[in-house]
This record gives C-alpha cells, sequence and structure tokens, in this order.
C-alpha cells in the first residue's frame, strides 16, 4: 500500500511539474508574440460609446496615435487624464484613443466631464468588452499608453503611469527614443 502511494504523489509531482514547465513556456510565447505584434499599429477593433466598431488602424494617419489603456477609477488613470484635460491643444495634435473594460457608460461619461476630455479634439474612447486588449498588446495593466508614428510603428510604451509631458514630447519628435 506504501509502494503504491509513492508511485502515486511521485505521479501527481511529476504531473503538476510537467503542467508548470508547458504553462511557463506558453505565457513565455505569448509574451514574445505580443511583443513582436505590438512594433506596428493592428489592425484590432473595440466597441464605440455609440455602437459599432471602430479600428485603431483607422484613424488620422498623418498624426501619431497615442492609445492609452485606462479605468475610471484607476487613480494613475485620473492624474494622466487630468494631464491631458488641462492642455487639450496639445493633444490635438495626436490621434487620442482611450480604451477600458469598464462598461458603465454613467461612469465613463462622469470621467469625461470631470477630467474635460471632451475638448480634446481627435479624442475616442472604446469599449474592451471582451477583453482582447491583452490579445493585441500583451497587458492589461491599468494605465499603459502606447505611442505609434505616422508610420503606425511603436515609438514607445509605457506600462503604469507616465507624465503626459513625456507623451507630448514623443508627440511633438521632441524626445530621444
Amino acid at each position: 500500500m506504501r509502494k503504491l502511494f509513492k508511485y502515486l504523489v511521485g505521479f501527481v509531482l511529476l504531473l503538476t511539474a510537467g503542467w508548470l514547465i508547458a504553462h511557463t513556456f506558453q505565457t513565455y510565447r505569448a509574451k514574445k508574440e505580443a511583443a513582436e505584434k505590438i512594433q506596428t499599429l493592428q489592425h484590432c477593433c473595440f466597441e464605440s460609446l455609440h455602437g459599432g466598431q471602430t479600428c485603431l488602424d483607422g484613424f488620422n494617419p498623418h498624426q501619431p496615435t497615442v492609445i492609452i489603456y485606462f479605468h475610471p477609477e484607476c487613480e494613475h488613470c485620473q492624474y494622466e487624464a487630468t494631464e491631458i484635460g488641462r492642455q487639450p491643444d496639445r493633444f490635438a495634435k495626436a490621434n487620442m484613443i482611450l480604451i477600458t473594460p469598464d462598461d458603465s457608460t454613467k461612469r465613463i461619461a462622469a470621467f469625461v466631464d470631470k477630467f474635460k476630455l471632451w475638448q480634446v479634439d481627435n479624442l475616442v474612447i472604446l469599449y474592451d468588452r471582451n477583453f482582447q486588449f491583452k490579445k493585441y498588446f500583451g497587458t492589461s495593466v491599468f494605465p499603459s499608453v502606447f505611442i505609434y508614428g505616422t508610420d503606425k510603428r511603436l515609438l514607445k510604451q509605457f506600462i503604469g503611469e507616465v507624465e503626459m509631458e513625456t507623451v507630448l514630447k514623443i508627440i511633438d519628435g521632441n524626445e530621444n527614443l
């Protein structure tokens, strides 16, 4: 009986170790693929506040594109939104795309009003209802900022809070990358 128990425990440990190795490899591969994918702005679509789909590669090709993944209740996201709302004219030089998994229209409207985001030309807010942002961008951390040039190539990415002055420098082409 003891011998059978030892074999059973050994088998379970071996099975667990195999699963952990496979899971680690799969996670590593997914991160590597996402890192390669984000180098160019992908054709991916999210739901518009007004219904329908809006694709990220369909905005003005003559302006850089700034994609911010946010949540209205995230304090770091609120800080970034405050900075955007304070300087709407400077951010109007780019396609500003804010994407959120929060589908509460009231919360989104309150967020936009509180931080005066309606003042920013070219600012669009999209829903990530199917939680596909991570699939395309490799992260779902709030906030995450991705800045693409007019050639749709990734200029810079920030995972976590970033000073909006840094984003503006990149948009304006004054940041040494």
